[in-house]
């Protein structure tokens, strides 16, 4: 039974993961300091690893902004098909003395999972990192490039995608976010 649990565990994760991986997460570093502050506000998603959460979705935002009880919402937009779809998530920093791991989910109930900020300017770009790891056999990663502005240039997209690489990150499956003849 045991067995067939883990099986079914990791069939899940195959489905409904960005990205697929045998063995444990990559050991992903986030930053030391994050002045959440800073942070708040939207961003435009440039790149990301497919999620079944935002198929054949484009125009992608995320709105960060702090709730009453200090937690943060999340608030996601994007269009499917020309009509605009979106999430409220919450998110919160579960460990004060680690200020980059913050922790999201976007269903009451739901488990929160990492949502681990690699490295940002506040005011050009963020390299956020997920993985959740399956009893040691497999694991799921999610990643995410995001902008203040719909667009990055050459030269800074090869920069990030090295920032991913030096953590450890394959950014084979990295996609680009189309953010054109958007209504935003």
């Amino acid at each position: 039974m045991e067995k067939l649990i883990v099986l079914v565990s990791v069939c899940l994760v195959t489905v409904f993961a960005q990205k697929f991986g045998f063995g444990s997460c990559p050991n992903a570093k986030p930053l030391a300091q994050l002045d959440i502050n800073r942070y708040l506000g939207k961003w435009y998603e440039i790149y990301k690893f497919n999620s079944f959460f935002e198929i054949n979705q484009e125009c992608i935002t995320a709105n960060y902004s702090i709730k009453a009880d200090g937690h943060i919402k999340v608030f996601n937009r994007g269009t499917t098909n020309g009509k605009e779809v979106s999430a409220v998530g919450d998110a919160y920093l579960p460990n004060a003395t680690l200020p980059a791991q913050l922790a999201v989910r976007f269903a009451t109930g739901a488990p929160y999972g990492p949502y681990w900020v690699l490295d940002t300017d506040y005011t050009n770009y963020s390299v956020v990192f997920s993985c959740e790891a399956l009893t040691g056999l497999a694991h799921a990663e999610f990643a995410w490039i995001l902008s203040r502005k719909n667009t990055i240039s050459a030269e800074l997209k090869q920069q990030l995608f090295q920032k991913f690489t030096d953590n450890g990150v394959d950014t084979s499956a990295l996609k680009q976010t189309v953010q054109t003849n958007c209504s935003y």
